[in-house]
């Protein structure tokens, strides 16, 4: 159970930590921004779709648990309009900096929220796996903006509420198709509506830029669906601690296809970072209460 847990979490991150450098190729080759988070929920309703026809009373299990989907969907909204936002008043490297304090905000709802009892052990992995990232990415605080910042934090705030909800509705029984169906079709009616209000939706593009911009749309539908299915294994705190890989995959996923280039700080930032992942999944192994 643990360990497929962990793999679970691990992949959500890979899936998550891609949709970055997939993306920005995308826009480089003309791709707009509008088109790219309508498509992100598109195509997950799509690839969700056929499992609507398995579940049973799922009307009724929407108006019975509405408060919760509505959370989780909030969460979900934050974050995309946070992290959208956050880039065009600050560095990327900087934004993502701040958008991934969402496993400590998780961890500082289960110590004292949730009331969860968390190993020594796994709170300093937090610690030295934030330091390591921090390394990685390397942020340039010269650039400083507040705003860009709050977006950024708005980000987090979004990630960290989807987990925290999704453990509680799993406590309910509640499945991560369930879940996935409601998330991902109000999204795509909500920010279809937003995005042709407030900006333009260009679907003028050429069919190599819109398989370009595929990836990373499916991408999220396999990260959010692997999230789900971690959760209600590991809990939300190990789930948040292994979500770290993301931005590491982020960071190799910008040297592969961007052609960016790591200096010594972000090697040495990413081997922590690796080497944390390492000892956690380690000492989850060896736990004997599961934090779900």
């Amino acid at each position: 159970m643990k360990i497929k847990g962990i793999l679970f979490a691990l992949g959500a991150g890979i899936f998550f930590g891609l949709i970055g450098p997939i993306t920005k190729n995308a826009y480089n080759f003309g791709a707009g921004v509008a088109l790219a988070i309508f498509l992100r929920y598109l195509v997950a309703s799509i690839v969700i779709s056929p499992a609507i026809i398995k579940q049973e009373n799922l009307i009724s299990v929407y108006r019975n648990n509405l408060k919760y989907f509505l959370l989780i969907t909030s969460g979900s909204i934050l974050l995309t309009i946070g992290l959208l936002l956050s880039v065009k008043y600050i560095d990327v490297s900087l934004a993502i900096i701040v958008f991934c304090t969402y496993p400590i905000i998780v961890l500082i709802v289960s110590i004292f929220i949730n009331k969860e009892k968390i190993p020594l052990s796994i709170k300093i992995l937090f610690v030295t796996t934030f330091l390591g990232l921090f390394l990685s990415l390397s942020p340039s605080f010269e650039s400083l903006n507040l705003i860009g910042v709050f977006f950024a934090l708005i980000a987090s705030i979004g990630a960290a509420t989807m987990i925290v909800i999704n453990q509680k509705m799993a406590r309910k029984n509640l499945s991560p198709i369930q879940i996935n169906i409601f998330i991902n079709f109000f999204n795509t009616i909500f920010f279809f509506i937003v995005l042709n209000i407030f900006f333009k939706i260009d679907f003028n593009i050429g069919w190599n830029v819109l398989g370009i911009l595929l990836i990373p749309s499916l991408s999220y539908a396999l990260a959010i669906y692997l999230q789900l299915l971690a959760i209600p294994r590991i809990g939300q705190t190990k789930t948040a601690l292994f979500l770290y890989l993301e931005p590491i995959t982020g960071i190799f996923g910008a040297v592969v296809i961007l052609n960016e280039v790591l200096n010594n700080t972000q090697i040495i930032g990413t081997i922590i970072v690796i080497l944390s992942l390492v000892a956690s999944t380690y000492f989850s192994k060896r736990a004997k209460n599961d934090f779900a």
